[in-house]
């Protein structure tokens, strides 16, 4: 059976205030005061604007589509603004397809487009290459699945030129400018000794798909999470400073780890091998970007880090099971198991201001 992608209607354009999520009723000018994280969600959306449709491969599936973004954190996001009063959660609503918002924002991205197939085709013949650099727009899954068919005509670019272009300024443009306007809401309003952390939310899996759709072919051991998460502020592997600045200080990256990794239930032992720092990632643009901007206030626990979730840990036993048979559909999230989690990062939220007043 084909399972239907998922598709935005035709011209939609999005809202600074939809893409936000709060607890409660207020306004965000009214709950501003009382942030302290900020949570970012730059791939928690599938779904592909309905423009693109004439240049999506046929072959692509339902499963293929939601495993080439981070589906499960818009879940996770938007029930942890909920589960904590603290936290606000800001969600792209578009697939990376049209623009990868964890990029930096390129000038010409179908240049890059361009540069990407030649790559590719380099790749294929056997060379070693590298897409960094021309991934803000990627064609193709993590397991090299054709995504987006490469125009075989001028006409054909240019079609595909405008409809990203006008896809992407109805829904990334607007999630940076909600990214934005909520960072200077609150950055107007906190207290100033008062603790911010931006948080670039993400999920992958340790497996990429087979050709039949199951999700089993284990990636190179570099490349593995942990069993729950990894966080990374540019740092070593404590969290410390190496050759470049970190974007959150080392001791502020540890005790964030400490707090998430007592509510989650795990020893002091098991978060050593199942809360990393720095590996395998060390965080992209979004955790630049917003770690330079917040550098500047020269305050140790205000900073950004990328959190990376294992996604099997998001997933839960039977949606994991049935993503590792074959076929091509996507499970709903477990929304249980997605709350029990936010509730326990909500609990550590609060364990670190506990410990901050004491100090």
């Amino acid at each position: 059976m084909k399972h239907a992608l998922l598709w935005i209607e035709s011209g939609r354009r999005y809202s600074v205030e939809e893409l936000v999520f709060w607890q409660g009723q207020q306004t965000l000018a009214e709950v501003a005061a009382r942030i302290d994280t900020i949570v970012l969600g730059p791939h928690a959306s599938a779904a592909f604007p309905l423009e693109l449709k004439p240049f999506i491969a046929a072959e692509l599936s339902l499963r293929k589509q939601c495993d080439f973004s981070d589906c499960i954190t818009a879940s996770l996001g938007r029930a942890w603004a909920q589960a904590d009063a603290h936290t606000v959660y800001i969600e792209n609503p578009v697939s990376r397809l049209v623009l990868d918002a964890n990029r930096a924002p390129p000038e010409r991205p179908m240049d890059g487009l361009r540069e990407f197939y030649r790559r590719m085709a380099r790749q294929r013949a056997g060379e070693a290459v590298s897409f960094a650099g021309v991934d803000a727009v990627r064609p193709v899954t993590f397991a090299g699945e054709a995504v987006l068919l490469e125009p075989d005509s001028e006409a054909q670019w240019l079609a595909l030129g405008q409809a990203m272009s006008d896809a992407a300024a109805r829904t990334v443009a607007v999630y940076r400018a909600a990214c934005e306007a909520v960072l200077q809401a609150v950055l107007a309003q906190r207290p100033a000794d008062a603790a911010l952390r931006v948080i670039s939310l993400h999920d992958t899996m340790n497996t990429k798909m087979r050709a039949d759709g199951a999700i089993v072919m284990e990636r190179a051991p570099e490349d593995r999470l942990p069993n729950w998460a990894n966080l990374g502020n540019r740092g070593d592997d404590q969290g410390d400073a190496v050759g470049e600045p970190v974007t959150l200080a080392g001791s502020e990256l540890r005790r964030i780890a400490q707090a998430w990794g007592a509510t989650l239930g795990l020893s002091a032992e098991a978060q050593r091998r199942e809360l990393l720092l720095n590996h395998p990632y060390k965080g992209a643009y979004e955790t630049l970007h917003f770690g330079a901007r917040l550098r500047a206030l020269g305050q140790p626990a205000v900073g950004a880090l990328q959190l990376e979730f294992r996604r099997e840990a998001l997933l839960g036993p039977a949606a994991l099971a049935r993503l590792q048979a074959p076929g091509e559909d996507w499970p709903a999230p477990d929304e249980t198991h997605i709350g029990a989690i936010a509730a326990a990062l909500a609990q550590a939220g609060q364990a670190l201001r506990s410990c901050a007043g004491r100090g």
